[in-house]
């Protein structure tokens, strides 16, 4: 996955740049009534989604990856002609590199959920006032991906704070809580040098 959140993906009968940004995951979830983490998980089940939802989604990325919208427009309409697993495949593999990012390179707390709510939807008022508080605009923040946003405030965090401790890796979430529920052992700790 990439780490300004596109994919180039065969489709229409070309390679094309698919790119689903915060203003366009926003404006998905505005238009379909669900949340783009909600509509990834459907698409993976195989159900529960309309295929609108599926036009949606692309029409949005290709305009974000750059093509004119009359242009995405007759292509998503070309969607009727394509197989079906086709479609979801694509769409699935858009959403995931709209909310992925850099598998390689995980940001802030170990790359956990962002800030989901219990409806699937993301809230996405939390992203406007982190930007405001790194001095960011809303138009910054709507052009950046979601792994490029979590950098960004990533590195705010440390420069305002460079002594804050490592977040707890993996393994280390997992023992303390292990032990928090009675599971294990108390998790080791690292006796200074």
């Amino acid at each position: 996955m990439s780490r300004n959140g596109h994919v180039d993906l065969d489709f229409g009968g070309a390679l094309r740049r698919f790119r689903l940004a915060i203003g366009d995951l926003e404006a998905l979830q505005e238009e379909i009534g669900l949340g783009p983490l909600d509509l990834l998980h459907r698409l993976h089940r195989g159900r529960s989604f309309r295929f609108s939802d599926i036009r949606t989604c692309l029409r949005l990325a290709l305009v974000g990856g750059g093509l004119g919208v009359t242009e995405a427009d007759r292509l998503v309409a070309s969607l009727d002609a394509m197989p079906c697993l086709e479609a979801i495949a694509t769409a699935t593999l858009v959403l995931a590199a709209a909310l992925d990012g850099a598998a390689d390179e995980p940001v802030g707390r170990g790359g956990e959920d962002g800030p989901a709510r219990a409806d699937g939807r993301l809230a996405f008022a939390g992203f406007y006032a982190a930007a405001a508080a790194m001095g960011l605009s809303p138009l910054d923040l709507r052009a950046m991906s979601l792994w490029q946003f979590a950098a960004t405030v990533d590195g705010f965090n440390r420069a305002r704070d460079p002594d804050a401790p490592e977040p707890l890796t993996p393994a280390e979430e997992d023992a303390l809580w292990s032990w928090l529920h009675g599971e294990s052992a108390a998790p080791a700790t690292e006796e200074p040098a």
